[in-house]
């Protein structure tokens, strides 16, 4: 399926590249993985990218490219020629990013813009357009909406769209032992994800049965919670490694901080659903993610897998928790000898396989 918002974006990309000289900034996260276009031939083109997948692939595809979680502080004010962006799916991301095209833009550089109309493209159109002085002009495509937007007021910070203090980690689930600090910019950001609950529940109630593992991966880890609650088990006290990994540059972030927060010694790595780890965990802990983009991918689920079977010792094992409506299960079977369904509540369910024996 075409997206029409990310085509838009890339059509008006191509022709700046071939018409300006100067400085262009196009931030990208995940929705442009499966369609990234050909790399454009412009020396003064940055692609931004808070995840780690599509940052290795434009680099393959020949873009200069940085992988952060939109970290624009390097970039002086008024200073770009272009900055073109295909709407993120979590709201502080996006005003993070329309704040920045604000103060990075030189006075009448182009802002080039588009999303779906139930993502709040219009929207988001609106409220840079009213910041940065200039007329409203949207382009419709179908559900698409696009927009040019020339700079010609200049960045006043007091006037920033409000975007959840987005660059700064703060404290989160007071309720806990656990030092927690997360931001926007990871899905569940600002809670204890349920289904993750669910699964330290079952290690606590002996899912590892005569397992005692001296090596784990957070397979997808988040801000770490999976990694620290786990440790503060019995039955993970043994573990002298911990290594946790993220596509996502924010995740990372949280994830460091974490663990020196509680004390523990362990690696995080930026990995495409821990591809080219080249290391092998008696206990692989996974909450797996099934959107890409604003979309449901099946397929996110079995590249979890694969890189689970890959990633065990032979006496290992890992424990997944999905949502109830995640065929796991069948997913599973092609790759482990042992798949036990070990929780269910209704709306997650928690399975441990293994390839033992």
């Amino acid at each position: 399926m075409i997206d029409l918002a990310l085509a838009a974006v890339a059509q008006q990309l191509t022709v700046m590249t071939q018409n300006t000289q100067g400085r262009i900034l196009w931030c990208t996260d995940e929705n442009t993985l499966n369609s990234l276009p050909p790399a454009l031939s412009h020396q003064g083109l940055l692609l931004m990218t808070n995840r780690w997948d599509v940052a290795q692939e434009a680099i393959k595809q020949g873009f200069s490219s940085r992988f952060s979680d939109f970290d624009c502080s390097d970039i002086a004010d008024a200073s770009l020629d272009g900055f073109f962006y295909r709407i993120s799916k979590e709201k502080p991301v996006v005003h993070h990013l329309l704040n920045e095209a604000w103060r990075c833009l030189k006075p009448g550089a182009p802002l080039v813009i588009a999303g779906y109309k139930n993502e709040g493209a219009k929207t988001y159109i609106e409220k840079i357009t009213t910041l940065m002085g200039c007329e409203k002009q949207i382009e419709k495509n179908g559900a698409s909406y696009s927009s040019i937007i020339y700079k010609q007021a200049t960045y006043d910070p007091t006037k920033r769209i409000d975007d959840s203090d987005y660059t700064h980690l703060r404290p989160i689930a007071e309720n806990t032992d656990l030092t927690l600090q997360s931001k926007p910019g990871l899905f569940g950001w600002n809670k204890i994800d349920a289904g993750s609950a669910l699964l330290i529940e079952q290690i606590a109630k002996g899912a590892l049965g005569d397992l005692h593992p001296r090596s784990a991966l957070d397979l997808g880890c988040g801000y770490g919670y999976l990694s620290l609650a786990a440790a503060q088990l019995s039955a993970c006290q043994h573990i002298q490694r911990w290594i946790l990994t993220d596509n996502n540059a924010a995740a990372l972030t949280a994830a460091k901080e974490n663990l020196q927060a509680n004390g523990i010694v362990g690696e995080v790595l930026a990995a495409d659903a821990g591809k080219q780890l080249g290391k092998k965990v008696d206990l692989l802990l996974c909450n797996p993610p099934f959107h890409q983009g604003f979309s449901v991918d099946g397929d996110l689920t079995d590249k979890f897998l694969k890189s689970a079977q890959q990633l065990l010792t032979p006496e290992g094992l890992a424990l997944f928790v999905v949502n109830q409506f995640i065929p796991l299960e069948r997913k599973a079977v092609e790759l482990f000898k042992e798949i036990s369904l070990i929780a269910n509540n209704g709306s997650f369910k928690v399975i441990r396989l293994s390839n033992k024996g």
